[in-house]
């Protein structure tokens, strides 16, 4: 079971929308371990590490031949070096929390240090299998485990 005890700053209360994990009374092991593994799924199945869309590949070689195309490719990759990263893990904590929200689990802070002790993010990459299960089993401890005595956040 990680720590989950610490004295809240202003700063740590400021990176709640980032570092947080859930809890919901009465619920087991097993079950907290299912909803949090669907949850993980749904949020990192996103189709945007499919990679590039199709259609636009499709438009800038119509409208530019090839060297739109290369150009298209070129600007993409820039962009997702420079903004791709922040957003997957922007939209992974987002479906997250929508999920587990809808399955009526409740949102806790969590300093950052703490945090990183059994929870991971995902940014140019996916986490492997056997460290992502680890962490969500952690997590599942959490969910499943003591009623936290800090303040609920908003879902």
């Amino acid at each position: 079971m990680p720590d989950l005890a610490f004295d809240a700053t202003p700063a740590d209360a400021e990176t709640y929308d980032k570092y947080f994990y859930f809890h919901r009374d009465g619920t087991d092991f097993d079950t907290a371990f299912n909803d949090l593994s669907e949850c993980d799924a749904l949020a990192s199945g996103i189709s945007y590490y499919g990679g590039g869309d199709p259609a636009m590949a499709n438009y800038y070689v119509a409208q530019y031949g090839l060297a739109g195309a290369a150009g298209g490719v070129i600007g993409s990759a820039i962009a997702d070096a420079i903004f791709g990263s922040a957003e997957r893990r922007r939209v992974r904590r987002v479906n997250m929390r929508n999920c587990m929200g809808f399955k009526g689990y409740d949102r806790f802070g969590m300093e950052r240090e703490r945090w990183q002790s059994f929870n991971f993010e995902e940014g140019f990459g996916r986490v492997n299998d056997e460290k992502r299960t680890a962490f969500l089993l952690k997590q599942a401890r959490v969910a499943s485990g003591p009623k936290p005595s800090t303040e609920v956040l908003p879902r």
